[in-house]
């Protein structure tokens, strides 16, 4: 999908946008943000959005990645919320769309537990966190596995049967989780629906997975 058709300058701002995120980490690049983006805008014409505060914020939504370091992490929102505001101030969005699209950037994080309050961060959290479930989610474990150093799965246990899971140490245990616990926190109608399909790629990958290390 071309982001540009959606109006509002996009296709302008999408050049502004794109060199921001050129050296973030390869599971929240360009590419998510954009997947983000098309996610974000099929759900929102289905539920009834402000499709200008959510597609701003949908593409806005990861400028400062996420530290991996706790200790760095407030720094990195409250960097993150200033980029934001100063960029949607620099092309001209009154104040009542900012604070709608800064609010939902800032609450879209899974670590975070948050359940917004309003629609446009609803569908927003439901669009990042479909970008981590099916194919691309698969995918994306690992991309983050591969830079964290975590090894595959735990050997004596891979599928965290008789163990809580440690997703620090093995990439299988990040299915148990966080991916396998996003369908049941889709927050719209639609969200659910394509999180259904989603999980179901998840659980079938686990399967496979469990049948080629048991030498099926």
């Amino acid at each position: 999908m071309d982001p540009s058709k959606e109006g509002f300058g996009l296709d302008a701002m999408l050049e502004d946008i794109r060199p921001m995120y050129e050296e973030a980490d390869p599971a929240h690049d360009f590419s998510h943000i954009l997947r983000v983006f098309n996610n974000a805008r099929y759900i929102g014409v289905k539920e009834g959005a402000d499709m200008q505060v959510l597609l701003y914020a949908a593409l806005l939504h990861d400028m400062v990645s996420e530290p991996k370091s706790k200790s760095v992490h407030s720094q990195a929102e409250t960097e993150r919320q200033r980029l934001v505001e100063n960029f949607l101030i620099k092309i001209g969005l009154p104040e009542d769309s900012r604070q709608k699209i800064l609010y939902a950037v800032k609450v879209h994080r899974f670590s975070k537990g948050i359940t917004p309050t309003t629609l446009e961060a609803k569908i927003l959290q439901d669009a990042d966190r479909l970008d981590a479930m099916g194919a691309i989610g698969i995918a994306r474990v690992f991309l983050t596995g591969g830079s964290l150093g975590r090894t595959l799965y735990d050997p004596e246990d891979p599928f965290c049967t008789s163990r809580e899971p440690v997703d620090r140490k093995w990439n299988i245990d990040h299915f148990y989780t966080k991916l396998l616990r996003l369908e049941s926190g889709m927050h719209t109608k639609t969200a659910k629906m394509l999180a259904g399909k989603r999980s179901a790629v998840l659980k079938r990958y686990l399967s496979d997975l469990k049948d080629e290390l048991e030498g099926w």
